[in-house]
Order: structure tokens, then C-alpha cells, then sequence
């Protein structure tokens, strides 16, 4: 099977894309990843064939230079328009392309990658969509939660359905346009007009609703790429040995960049408590370091998660994902978009808490803290999703097969 594969974004979004072209590869399909030149060292690093689209573009350095970006209502609108435009100009004529260079049969999209969806119906091959986040299939029957703060169900539906037709039709007209300047099929709804709908989530985070996109799938979480040959740094590790088990801090690729406020609020919560604290991410620098608190611009959650005593993050999916995968209850402190969704289940289901206070309070943060960590359920509850995902195929794996039986 030959398939070309293509996304943009943050961390959260691009590294699903590529966890799956990798799986591909693994079941011996003839895998072309198309990006930005930005993602091409990534990309390469799995094995997978890169073609690049567009001049390069620093995604992390504009999002650090705007953080209105981080905004949920005018963000959406900045980051469809100043980001997500430009790529989908980018993309379409190199899919289209790549497709006729290779004879790949299908073309596996990000939810908002018009431009290799596009590419796939101009070229009559199959297309994929593949859904980072659970919130984009919006469904009456499992409402979206929009803000950080409880409203009450019939709220929620109503707001929820809004959304999924006041969307299609405001996102028509613009469509249409860009389509027709590219000389593209109008296709307005990518979702709805798929071959297959891919959910990185498993049934048991977030339920198959009866008006979920046709033709999809929940096929587990997927998890970034991870060299396990690369050693932890070294401060790192023997920041982890040193102790009892610290606070792990971390917002993700795109929100770290503007937590200062909430790494020092972190780490002065962690004071008030006598724990020892790792925080992680852009800004985590802003946190002078101590024999108990340890700030560093990265390190792979998947080796540094298993070792805390609670994690706290924004609801990213990626960092929701790992989270649980370590098996390690959470306090999720949202920014925006579908970070407040994500703190909901994550609540609901009792693998955490959600911080519905000001998570730039330490007194805030530590109180939600003795919550997460005197818990027996909670300790219960993650521990629990943490064989759930042990216990089932990777959700790479599994996408990489339902791709596989489109052929």
C-alpha cells in the first residue's frame, strides 16, 4: 500500500500524524510524510519519507511571539488564518503531486488539513481524517465543555450543536474561495466526506455517540515517537533518583511557552506542601532551581511521568494521553479550546482533578494538589487507565490497520 500522510501544528497535533505514518511503515506500507520544512529532521528521525511543502516556517517561534494565539475564541480565528490558511495553500499542489510521484492510493489528513484532503478527492484516491482531539466530533449526545467552569448538560447540547452548524455554514463562503483560488474540489466538510474517521482516544475516555462522523473509529491513543536508545539527561535522572517521587509540571509544546506564572505558581504550591517538584517546558526557566525544584526546557513524558507523584498539565491531548499511560492522577489546569473538555473526563472519570480556580495561585494549586495526592480513588483511577492502555494495541498500530483495510 502506498499512502501519503500529512499534517501541521503543535506538538499535539503534528505528532499523532507522524506516530501513524511511522505504524504504516512498520506494516510495510510505502509511507510519503508531506510538511512544512520545519518538521523535515522530525519526520526523518522515524524513517518515514519527507517531502516538503513551502517555505520554512518556525511554528513554535510564532506561536511564542503571539500569545493571542493562546486565546480561545479570537485564537481560533487567528490561528485558522495566519496559520492553518497558509498551510493548506502550501500543501494541496505538493500532496497532489506527491500522489501522482508515487501512486499512493490514499491520503491520511490532520482534521484540519484541507489541503492533502483536497488533494485526495482531485485525485479520486482515499481520504483520512484523523481527529486529535475528541471535542472535534461534536455530538449532542457527548457535549462539549467550553469553558472552566460547570454548566449544566442542556446548556452544554445546546452550545455543542451551535457550534457543529453555525461552523459549517460561517466556514462555507471562505472555504469555497480558498478552494477555487487553488483550483481545488470544494469540499467543505472533510470530516463528513471521508473514507474513514480516525479518533486517537479509546471508547472508555470518550463514548461512540449515534451522530459521530460517518465512517469513524476511536483507535486508542497515540503516542509520539520516542528514541528509547537517547539516555535521559543526565540531570534530569538524577533529579528523579534524589528523592521521593516530585511534582511533574508540563504544558505541552505550545502552552509551555507562556506558562511562566503558572510553573512558579507550581513550584511555590509544591513548597507549601514540602514536596520536590520537575517542571517542564519553554517558559519552566522563569523558576529559579533548588535541591527541590528542577527546571528544564524539555524531557520526554513518557520516561519522566511514570516517576511522579502527580502530574500537573493543561489537558493537551498528547500530555492527557501520557499522563494516564504512566498511571499517575493528574491536575489539569486548562488554557483554552478543548483543554477544558479534555479536564472534564479526565474529572469525571476519576483519574484526576480539574482546577477550575486560578492556577496561577499557589495557595489554589496546592489545595487541588492535597486533593489529587490524599485520594485513594484517584490513585485507583489513574492506575486503572494506565492498564486499560497497557492491556490494548497501540493506538498507532491500530490506525495504521483500519488504513490498511481501506485497500
Amino acid at each position: 500500500m502506498r499512502v501519503v500522510v500529512t499534517s501541521f501544528g503543535s506538538a499535539g497535533d503534528f505528532n499523532p500524524l507522524l506516530a501513524i505514518a511511522a505504524g504504516l511503515m512498520r506494516r510495510g506500507a510505502d509511507v510519503t510524510f508531506v510538511s512544512n520544512p520545519f518538521y523535515a529532521d522530525r519526520v526523518r528521525q522515524t524513517g518515514v519519507r519527507f517531502v516538503g511543502a513551502g517555505e520554512r516556517f518556525d511554528l513554535f517561534a510564532a506561536l511564542e511571539a503571539n500569545p493571542g494565539y493562546l486565546e480561545s475564541l479570537n485564537g481560533v480565528m487567528r490561528i485558522w488564518n495566519e496559520l492553518a490558511v497558509p498551510s493548506i495553500r502550501d500543501l494541496y499542489p505538493v500532496v497532489l503531486d506527491t500522489l501522482r510521484d508515487t501512486g499512493a492510493t490514499a491520503v491520511v489528513s490532520h482534521v484540519l488539513g484541507y489541503g492533502g484532503a483536497w488533494a485526495a478527492a482531485k485525485a479520486g484516491v482515499r481520504s483520512v481524517i484523523v481527529s486529535t482531539t475528541s471535542t472535534v466530533w461534536l455530538s449532542r449526545h457527548e457535549p462539549m465543555v467550553f469553558g472552566n467552569r460547570r454548566v449544566p448538560r442542556a446548556a452544554r447540547v445546546g452550545l455543542t450543536m451551535a457550534l457543529r452548524y453555525a461552523g459549517a455554514l460561517v466556514a462555507r463562503r471562505p472555504l469555497g474561495r480558498l478552494a477555487a483560488g487553488l483550483g481545488a474540489p470544494a469540499v467543505a466538510d472533510i470530516v463528513r466526506a471521508a473514507d474513514c474517521n480516525l479518533g486517537i482516544w479509546p471508547e472508555w475516555f470518550r463514548r461512540r455517540a449515534p451522530d459521530d462522523p460517518p465512517r469513524s473509529e476511536p483507535c486508542g491513543f497515540v503516542f509520539d515517537y520516542d528514541d528509547p536508545s537517547q539516555p535521559l539527561r543526565h540531570d534530569v535522572a538524577e533529579f528523579l533518583a534524589a528523592g521521593e517521587p516530585p511534582i511533574v509540571a508540563g504544558f505541552g509544546s505550545a502552552a509551555s511557552l507562556h506558562a511562566a506564572e503558572r510553573y512558579r505558581a507550581v513550584a511555590q504550591a509544591c513548597a507549601r506542601l514540602k514536596r520536590r517538584c520537575l517542571l517542564i517546558g519553554a517558559s519552566a526557566g522563569a523558576v529559579t532551581a533548588s535541591a527541590d525544584v528542577l527546571a528544564v526546557k524539555a524531557a520526554p513524558y513518557v520516561r519522566v511521568f511514570p516517576a511522579a507523584a502527580a502530574i500537573v498539565h493543561h489537558g493537551g491531548f498528547g500530555t492527557c494521553a501520557e499522563a494516564l499511560r504512566a498511571g499517575r492522577p493528574s491536575l489539569v489546569t486548562p488554557f483554552a479550546f478543548d483543554q477544558f473538555d479534555t479536564a472534564a473526563r479526565v474529572d469525571e472519570r476519576g483519574f484526576g482533578r480539574w482546577l477550575r480556580g486560578d492556577p496561577t495561585d499557589p495557595e489554589t494549586l496546592a489545595e487541588g494538589l492535597r486533593s489529587v495526592l490524599s485520594d485513594p480513588a484517584v490513585a485507583d483511577g489513574a492506575r486503572r487507565a494506565a492498564a486499560e492502555i497497557a492491556a490494548r494495541p497501540d493506538g498507532a498500530d491500530r490506525a495504521a490497520e483500519l488504513i490498511e483495510s481501506l485497500a
